[in-house]
């Protein structure tokens, strides 16, 4: 998971810098169609509200991570 996540952050597809937007995806693969953002909202005890999001990869970001993890190659079962 970690590596995955570095590498991810490496290749610019997850934001690096550190803060709040850390791992979130960046501009360019959300217009890639590769993530998308799930919002999650949180209520404080204070009854404020709160929107956090999580990114979630798409069927078609699994596509395209599986050929760029395998170069394309057909995986056998």
């Amino acid at each position: 998971q970690n590596r995955l996540f570095q590498w991810l952050r490496e290749n610019g597809y997850l934001i690096s810098r550190y803060g709040h937007s850390r791992n979130y995806p960046t501009q360019r693969s959300m217009d890639m169609g590769l993530f998308e953002l799930k919002p999650n909202p949180i209520v404080h005890n204070s009854g404020e509200m709160e929107t956090r999001y999580t990114p979630l990869v798409t069927g078609k970001g699994q596509k395209y991570f599986i050929n760029k993890f395998f170069n394309g190659k057909v995986l056998e079962a």
